[in-house]
């Protein structure tokens, strides 16, 4: 992994995942700015102290990603806008017995179909994220899920790789959340999966933030929809225009 990606961690004592996307060069000039957009784990866990050194970064929007159910069970403890990615997806992709999955190949083709699910059907709630942000008013702004891996790193992918940072940063950006997400740091959510029959191997590999899965599903944007750009005018409403003020938005 290079220097470019590490140290973009902000340090809070209740949320382990919650990274600067500043820093990263574009093809268009220029890098992604700091201090204007974050990607995170769940929040509901910060501190009074994580909450004092949270009002120093000036967020205005905290945009949740997750599902009506993970909001009730853990809440964020500021205020949010939600924008529920799997809702579609499940209503349209069916999801495996969790019985079913034995082994470590088994947790990461999982997830691999997740990214392909989200792709597909997720689009709308994307788009409206990304049409918010290219407006301006709300930034600077933190989008997160539960982990910070998955729903949080298709979105983390989409917007860099829209504003023309190159597809191998991108993936070392999303491999970087191997570091801060582990069993250890997510102890109940690993523990929820178990619960639910899954084994201890294939929770393990939707644990794990595997590059070559982010990879496919990039190649999927590229190959079945037609490059980032044509995907997000096609399946989230993000045309041009959207996308000249999101590089000027979020490029220095």
């Amino acid at each position: 992994m290079t220097e470019l990606v590490r140290d973009r961690l902000v340090p809070f004592e209740g949320a382990h995942n919650f990274r600067d996307l500043g820093g990263y060069p574009s093809r268009f000039g220029g890098a992604t700015r700091w201090g204007v957009l974050y990607r995170a784990d769940g929040l509901s866990e910060m501190t009074a102290t994580d909450l004092a050194e949270y009002e120093s970064l000036a967020v205005r929007t905290v945009y949740d990603l997750r599902r009506d159910d993970e909001r009730e069970m853990a809440p964020d403890p500021v205020p949010n806008v939600h924008v529920c990615l799997m809702s579609h997806v499940l209503a349209n992709v069916p999801m495996p017995d969790r019985a079913e999955l034995v082994d470590h190949a088994d947790g990461t083709q999982f997830m691999r179909q997740l990214y392909s699910g989200l792709l597909a059907h997720a689009g709308p709630g994307i788009g409206q994220l990304m049409r918010d942000l290219a407006d301006g008013q709300s930034l600077p702004a933190v989008f997160h899920c539960t982990a910070g891996k998955d729903r949080t790193g298709i979105v983390a992918a989409l917007i860099l790789l829209a504003v023309g940072v190159d597809r191998e940063a991108v993936l070392d950006d999303f491999e970087l959340t191997n570091r801060y997400v582990t069993r250890e740091t997510h102890a109940a959510m690993y523990e929820r999966m178990i619960d639910h029959g899954m084994s201890p191997e294939a929770a393990a590999g939707m644990f794990a933030a595997a590059r070559a899965s982010m990879a496919a599903a990039i190649d999927e944007l590229d190959e079945v929809y037609g490059g980032v750009d044509r995907y997000l005018a096609t399946h989230a409403g993000f045309d041009a225009g959207h996308l000249a003020r999101l590089r000027e938005r979020l490029l220095d």
